[in-house]
């Protein structure tokens, strides 16, 4: 009895718990199990790890059911997990279906369901430019770059991608051989991605993650959110590996890929979600503008005090409920209030801290 389930063991021994999760995926996709090797598999599952794994490796292998025969960029990504996937361990033959297992374990490592990510080096390698190029394969240092309140700014990264800041925004670049990571701590960031199949490009932003190759998208985060808008290509949002703070549901969270014109938005405490948007209204805050559309003048005044050193404060007598609609100026707090009190019941008056308070007029005796 006992050789007899070393036997069993014996098909994934040596294999990390992801690549064992795509090698059971891959078989029993293709229908190649039969009695002993589903008795093998559960007896690998029974290991709290390996059942860990193969959860991850389960919502992964969503990322193959898209047809991507029209869709270079999805093409790409999955060229980019093949040329990413870990090499066979000497230890073991992985026998059938070893492309699409070793596919399927680079996409794993490609959207952040590897569990034991590597951490960045602590020593940087020296910089290696591709000759007539200008693109950096390994940065000299991980590079800060940060806006103030009411600040925009475009910067060009080593790549050739284009990163727009909007107001009190801060990255990190930490690129990588083969990798190109970029942190999020906060505000706002609008990534011209560009193409490299060979390094994918990640931007991390609380406890989510975004993974492209060559498109264009906006990330957002804000305490406790986490927002993220697609203009082209597809991107691919998932949970960063081993997050802080991450709940068993949260863990069981599997990968989104966004297509053009959508948005996904996840806060904490809620489920996450994606919507469709107006693209041209959303990206308006590169030019100096936000636009509400019968939103209430506390989601307004919150959004226009991202670019105001002297925040707007609202009474608690229910100003906040109001609703506006209109395109304002970012950072002219005062062109705002001017226009709120043309078109709703407020007042406004300066408060104690140097700022502007607003609360609902007063009505006059009859």
């Amino acid at each position: 009895m006992r050789l007899r389930a070393l036997a069993r063991t014996s098909r994934t021994r040596g294999m990390s718990p992801t690549e064992a999760a795509a090698h059971w995926i891959v078989r029993q996709d293709s229908g190649a199990l039969g009695a002993d090797d589903s008795a093998d598999f559960e007896q690998w599952r029974s290991d709290p790890v390996h059942a860990d794994a193969y959860r991850k490796a389960s919502g992964a292998m969503a990322l193959f059911d898209f047809d991507a025969a029209d869709d270079p960029n999805l093409r790409a990504l999955r060229q980019a997990a093949l040329d990413a996937a870990p090499a066979p361990r000497p230890r073991y033959r992985l026998v059938g279906g070893l492309a699409i297992a070793a596919s399927l374990a680079g996409v794993l490592a490609l959207v952040g369901i590897e569990q034991n990510r590597a951490p960045l080096p602590a020593r940087p390698g020296p910089v290696v430019a591709a000759a007539g190029s200008g693109d950096t394969r390994i940065a000299a240092e991980p590079s800060v770059y940060r806006t103030g309140v009411g600040e925009r700014r475009t910067v060009r990264l080593p790549d050739g991608s284009n990163v727009t800041l909007n107001t009190n925004t801060r990255m990190v670049i930490a690129f990588s051989e083969g990798r190109r990571l970029i942190h999020l701590s906060r505000g706002q960031a609008l990534f011209e991605v560009a193409h490299d199949a060979n390094r994918p490009f990640t931007v991390e932003a609380a406890d989510r993650q975004v993974t492209a190759l060559g498109t264009i998208f906006e990330v957002r985060v804000d305490p406790g959110r986490v927002n993220v808008v697609l203009f082209r290509g597809r991107v691919v949002v998932d949970r960063v590996p081993d997050a802080p703070g991450s709940s068993v549901d949260e863990a069981r969270i599997t990968p989104t890929i966004l297509k053009p014109g959508q948005q996904f938005d996840v806060e904490l405490g809620a489920p996450q979600k994606v919507v469709a948007v107006d693209m041209d209204r959303q990206l308006l805050w590169r030019n100096g503008f936000v636009e509400f559309d019968d939103e209430t003048l506390g989601h307004a005044v919150a959004e226009m005090n991202r670019y105001a050193s002297k925040p707007i404060v609202l009474n608690n007598d229910g100003v906040a409920a109001l609703h506006v609609s209109g395109l304002f100026r970012t950072g002219s707090p005062d062109q705002f209030i001017d226009a709120i009190q043309g078109i709703l019941p407020v007042t406004a008056k300066p408060n104690a801290q140097g700022g502007i308070e607003l609360s609902l007029a007063s009505r006059k005796a009859p």
